[in-house]
């Protein structure tokens, strides 16, 4: 069995990985040569973690997750991913914190409940005020996006680099099966979808120089869900220089070939206005910034499934911003579907007939 894979991004690199790791010849392209700061898939540093307050149906997945990326990490020799914990913080009402108590309780996992006392004495990164609660979910942690690209793409026989695809007829024509996963391009090859792609900015804030609780052993990855910031996120220091902040959505529509990669004061204001108010020990000066994107679906869940017109071509590549810690399980799902034509895991809610009533594909099956 032949199988183009198009994009060499983290679901592309999962996939093709996952593919060659069951003997099938696999070819991906990529438009250009990566790992790379392009796309989705860069910045040194993205979250893992498993009390998921945007459903409960991920956990399985994420904890499925979790074991490919040490498998990975056995096969390459790559160091990966990082255990720091997770904290949601926010009001009882957030839906950060009653998501991901939810979905603890759902699948029992250890998670703690800390008040804001407790929070900010266990924590002195964090500026807490009263009325804010947080949830500790202790099985998370940071993953390294170039590596695992690298990674994963290590594995891959062939990877032909700097090779846009223009259309999808030549590769179908070719090949027993294409997978689509070029991330913020995907309105370019797929258009039964309904996507809009975001820009994003990353800010990485100077160190105070006695902020000794900034690292990974003192200070959990974290989501602060606020009235006035939205949702932010932070990263404990990986270089013990600086740390990295950011929102997560709030960014404008773009198009990936005309994004604005110039990060302003427009962009840095509102997150160092976010870490004075409930951050201590960053300085507010800047030592880095980058832009990414997000390839946002209208309910900001997942699409992987069959084409409607040609059900040997997959797409799995519109993953709303919070799709890389997924990779590897998204990629074996999308060898699944290339090489059994459905899999053992519930992906009915990523199915695309939920923006279509006049599509119904099955692609989920009753295998132990």
């Amino acid at each position: 069995m032949r199988v183009a894979v198009v994009g060499g991004g983290a679901m592309g690199a999962a996939t093709s990985w996952r593919l060659a790791h069951r003997g099938v010849d696999v070819v991906c392209y990529d438009r250009y040569s990566p790992p790379h700061s392009l796309g989705s898939t860069h910045g040194d540093s993205r979250i893992i973690r498993t009390a998921y307050f945007e459903g409960g149906w991920y956990v399985p997945l994420v904890r499925e997750a979790f074991t490919l990326w040490r498998e990975l990490e056995s096969e390459t020799g790559a160091d990966l991913l990082t255990m720091t914990g997770a904290l949601m913080i926010g009001e009882p009402d957030s839906a950060a914190v009653k998501g991901a108590l939810a979905s603890a309780s759902t699948h029992g996992l250890e998670i703690e409940q800390l008040d804001a006392v407790e929070l900010g004495r266990r924590y002195p990164g964090h500026i807490v005020p009263d009325g804010q609660v947080a949830v500790l979910d202790k099985q998370a942690g940071i993953l390294n996006p170039e590596a695992a690209v690298a990674a994963m793409l290590s594995r891959t026989p062939a990877v032909v680099r700097n090779s846009p695809v223009a259309s999808l007829s030549d590769l179908v024509d070719s090949f027993d099966a294409v997978v689509v996963a070029v991330g913020p391009w995907t309105p370019e090859l797929i258009d039964w979808i309904p996507l809009h792609v975001e820009r994003q900015v990353h800010v990485w804030f100077a160190l105070d120089a006695e902020a000794a609780w900034l690292t990974p052993e003192r200070f959990p990855v974290f989501i602060l869900q606020s009235r006035e910031f939205g949702d932010v996120y932070g990263i404990p220091t990986l270089d013990g220089r600086s740390a990295k902040v950011g929102r997560h959505h709030e960014g404008e529509f773009t198009d990936p070939d005309r994004i604005r990669r110039t990060v302003d004061e427009t962009d840095i204001d509102p997150l160092r206005r976010m870490a004075a108010k409930y951050l201590r020990g960053l300085t507010g000066r800047v030592t880095r910034t980058l832009t990414c994107m997000y390839t946002n679906t209208p309910d900001r869940h997942f699409v992987i499934d069959f084409s409607p017109y040609d059900r040997r071509v997959v797409v799995i590549s519109a993953c709303s911003g919070h799709g890389f810690k997924f990779a590897p399980v998204i990629g074996d799902i999308a060898a699944d579907l290339v090489c059994d034509g459905g899999t053992r895991r519930d992906i009915s809610r990523f199915s695309a007939a939920r923006f279509s009533s006049s599509y119904v594909p099955d692609h989920h099956d009753d295998r132990d």
